[in-house]
């Protein structure tokens, strides 16, 4: 299993930008929780874990929602799976009310869109996040 992004060419990807905002200690907690999904080659369902409904949201496949806390800062991933069983990092957001906002939630969406599109993906260096 890979941890994967999509590709954006001249510039860092979206989630790069993500994980840079954010600060260490989160973005190393990030990468540690990523990291033990590779090790594993499952994502295993668990309380930090949820599917974006898409009957709420009105688009075709499967999002997962991965919560990610690490001390007062609360971040949540959005992410695919491919038929590799590789895992595709949409989207990130820090987490500052009690549901997913539209904003984010259509972020995720277009991004699974231009993955089913074929669009170009490279594997995460989570070594560099994590210290």
């Amino acid at each position: 299993m890979k941890i994967l992004i999509l590709q954006v060419y001249n510039a860092q990807s979206e989630f790069e930008l993500f994980l840079n905002a954010v600060s260490g200690k989160l973005a190393a907690a990030i990468c540690k929780k990523l990291q033990a999904y590779v090790e594993v080659n499952a994502v295993n369902m668990s309380n930090s874990l949820k599917i974006l409904k898409p009957k709420i949201w009105g688009y075709n496949g499967t999002i997962y929602k991965l919560r990610v806390d690490c001390g007062k800062e609360s971040a949540r991933l959005m992410f695919a799976k491919t038929p590799q069983n590789d895992i595709v990092l949409l989207h990130g957001f820090i987490k500052k009310t009690q549901k997913t906002p539209n904003k984010d939630a259509k972020i995720a969406m277009v991004n699974l869109q231009r993955l089913e599109n074929s669009a170009d993906v490279t594997e995460l260096a989570l070594a560099k996040y994590i210290n």
